[in-house]
């Protein structure tokens, strides 16, 4: 009678560990799929706003360490950014190919310049690729009149940021920690 007891009593104990086991399991799983929502949540495109305020950033930063006078005129014409280039899949690429998507269109990043054409931020669509691509506080942009290696360039920026979407590529730390400095977002989420 006393082994029975004690039998009972370990397979209680096992069954109990089971349990807890089971327990745990279940928790490590629901925090793994909670953490690829969440990562999903982040990863996604830039609109067009989002990204002239990011191009605004980026030149009055890059103007602030000229000298006073320019810096007067041209942080003027920062604040009227004009949208120069878009990237797109529906559109040729830079390099001349014609870049294929799932969705009706992928933009993969933007360019914006001054009014003057003074200076330009070449910008990412997506947060899953470095926000900044490129820019000149000294020269204009035109899309019509782009050498050669410039719109080969572009077009490989194109191609990385569609493979980037195409293949659900989570952003690096890094990366996430760029978007929200230019987006203006603090370590709660919240614009500031």
């Amino acid at each position: 009678m006393m082994t029975a007891s004690r039998n009972l009593g370990k397979n209680l104990k096992r069954n109990s560990e089971v349990i807890e086991k089971g327990t745990l399991y279940k928790r490590m799983f629901f925090l793994l799929v909670l953490t690829f929502i969440v990562s999903s949540i982040w990863a996604g495109p830039i609109d067009e706003n989002a990204a002239r305020s990011v191009a605004n950033k980026v030149l009055q930063s890059s103007q602030t360490k000229q000298n006073a006078s320019s810096t007067q005129q041209k942080a003027a014409s920062t604040s009227n950014l004009q949208l120069l280039y878009v990237s797109s899949s529906n559109s040729e690429s830079a390099n001349g190919t014609m870049l294929k998507s799932t969705s009706s269109k992928t933009v993969y990043f933007y360019v914006f310049g001054t009014e003057n054409n003074d200076c330009f931020v070449i910008v990412a669509a997506d947060d899953r690729v470095t926000p900044i691509l490129g820019y000149s506080d000294e020269n204009g942009f035109s899309a019509d009149n782009m050498p050669p290696n410039l719109k080969w360039w572009l077009g490989e920026y194109a191609k990385q940021i569609q493979f980037a979407i195409e293949n659900d590529i989570e952003p690096t730390a890094e990366v996430k920690k760029l978007w929200a400095q230019y987006l203006g977002i603090n370590n709660n989420g919240k614009e500031e």
